[in-house]
């Protein structure tokens, strides 16, 4: 029989609520930590004018493995996720799930039951014996704090998790791409072909473009656009309002006439990583330390 071990999970983003779930199942004490006000990190959803819901993260998901397979299931069957469509520009037969209400509301599914203590800025992790040492400042009214771990999931992005070990533990170098999401709730459905996603792979300014009505999570019209990583990068510095009117200017084409009734910008600075670890996690400290996430194994649920 295994001894239960106390394990800190740092980041609540699909890959962290993963792997708490699973270890909460084989008895282990885990908690969550993550900085973010919410569970789900880039399964974010945003209500925008009027009740209209967008993606502004993760617009979607795909199965590649079997374990994983059987817990769509579960959430098909319970209403949870839903098949969007078998492809954008043409079928391949490959399902792409969306969560029902937004991708937002998958997390919470996930994180239900769990002990998750958000809005906790951890800001080191260093070992101690046979364990760690977890430890957070005072912020957003909650005190400072700390937990003793047996061991330690990082999923967050690699960069920061790498800034919360730098001093005591050398990790993989691994380098993500920015995007900028930009959400725009219409009066009216806008122009974009069924089954309501593009995958642009020449524009000048966009990677992705979603109609939220089409992909089934919104009862009123709102448009997600993704800017390419370039973009991104070379416009990270520009205001939000001047870099807002450009953007739905870029837009334009996949608006037509429609009144904007609201529009809100996101910066992903690690949305997508750009050359995977080969593995699906890395491990240290005789497996007491793991980092896994999107940038491992080259499976991800991450910015598309």
């Amino acid at each position: 029989m295994i001894s239960a071990l106390r394990i800190v999970v740092i980041g609540s983003g699909i890959a962290g609520l993963t792997a708490a779930r699973r270890l909460d199942e084989l008895g282990h004490v885990v908690s969550v930590l993550d900085k973010g006000r919410r569970p789900g990190g880039r399964l974010a959803t945003r209500i925008v004018d009027g009740g209209a819901l967008a993606d502004h993260g993760a617009q979607f998901f795909t199965v590649r493995s079997e374990l994983f397979r059987a817990r769509v299931a579960g959430w098909l069957a319970d209403g949870t996720v839903l098949e969007w469509c078998r492809g954008f520009s043409c079928a391949d037969g490959h399902p792409r799930y969306a969560a029902a209400g937004g991708m937002a509301r998958l997390a919470a599914c996930m994180a239900a039951g769990l002990d998750i203590r958000q809005s906790v800025r951890v800001e080191c992790v260093r070992p101690v014996m046979d364990g760690w040492v977890v430890s957070w400042p005072a912020g957003r009214g909650a005190p400072a704090g700390s937990i003793e771990a047996d061991a330690v999931v990082l999923s967050a992005p690699v960069p920061q998790s790498a800034a919360l070990l730098a001093g005591h533990v050398s990790v993989p170098e691994l380098t993500y791409d920015p995007t900028i999401s930009l959400l725009v709730a219409l009066d009216r459905p806008p122009s974009i072909p069924a089954p309501g996603g593009l995958q642009l792979a020449d524009h000048a300014t966009w990677s992705w473009i979603a109609d939220n009505v089409a992909k089934g999570i919104s009862r009123l019209p709102a448009v997600t656009l993704h800017t390419r990583p370039d973009v991104a990068a070379a416009r990270c510095g520009q205001d939000v309002d001047s870099l807002t009117a450009d953007l739905l200017s870029a837009a334009r084409p996949w608006l037509q006439d429609a009144e904007v009734l609201d529009v809100v910008l996101h910066r992903w600075r690690y949305a997508t990583p750009n050359v995977a670890f080969p593995k699906r996690c890395w491990t240290a400290r005789g497996g007491r330390l793991v980092l896994a996430g999107d940038a491992f194994g080259g499976s991800r649920v991450g910015i598309h």
